[in-house]
């Protein structure tokens, strides 16, 4: 049985990525060096979105999130995340339960979910992450079973953050996104939202800019 894990654990090292130092985007000359390390020249919007386009990421759209980290301290972060996962998770049960069942999530375990417990291998887990405008309210939350899509997630997520030298946080960070509030993988879906793999593309989530920006790019694909 893989071992359950929390929706707010969103990366490694969890406590540099909730709040950078002075709570300020990196200077320039920070930026600049981060992305030399990640090769930003050779894995730009076309890579990522070539990458997302071969992996199992069904019923999920890529977005490009510009770095923006939230104003709010950890254990703040956390208590919201904690009584706001409560709500979402009672309101998918009354709202969703087609999806639930389409999910996989049988009549026993969505049991256990109106009581406000996750079934084994399931688990809350937020969009977009705090460093990039992700907040810990119930529009950014979505429940997804850990393996292997959670993990998949962030697997992906680390290429683009993760380097020799530690932690870093690139300007634009490529995020595979569920677009329902329970994830239905490609193929299973019978409730609303989801697109197919050939409907996917890139998109700027965060700011105008940077939707331009990455329009401009990705050529309009």
């Amino acid at each position: 049985m893989a071992e359950e894990l929390d929706g707010a654990e969103i990366f490694q090292n969890w406590d540099q990525l909730i709040q950078p130092a002075q709570n300020e985007p990196p200077s320039s000359k920070e930026e600049l060096d981060f992305d030399t390390l990640m090769g930003s020249t050779e894995k730009g919007p076309d890579y990522w979105e070539n990458l997302f386009q071969e992996s199992n990421f069904g019923g999920m759209d890529l977005m490009g999130l510009s770095y923006y980290p939230i104003t709010i301290q950890e254990e703040e972060f956390f208590k919201k995340y904690t009584l706001e996962k409560r709500d979402f998770i009672a309101d998918i049960v009354a709202n969703n339960m087609n999806d639930l069942r389409s999910a996989g999530i049988s009549e026993e375990n969505i049991f256990y979910l109106t009581k406000g417990i996750l079934p084994a291998n399931w688990t809350v887990h937020l969009k977009y992450p705090s460093l990039y405008g992700g907040r810990p309210e119930a529009e950014n939350m979505v429940l997804i079973q850990c393996q292997p899509f959670h993990e998949l997630i962030h697997d992906f997520i680390n290429q683009q953050i993760l380097t020799g030298a530690g932690v870093g946080h690139p300007k634009t960070l490529y995020v595979p996104t569920p677009t329902g509030k329970v994830y239905i993988p490609e193929g299973a879906w019978t409730g609303s939202g989801g697109k197919k793999k050939a409907d996917r593309s890139v998109m700027a989530g965060m700011t105008q800019s940077a939707l331009q920006q990455l329009s401009q790019k990705v050529g309009g694909r």
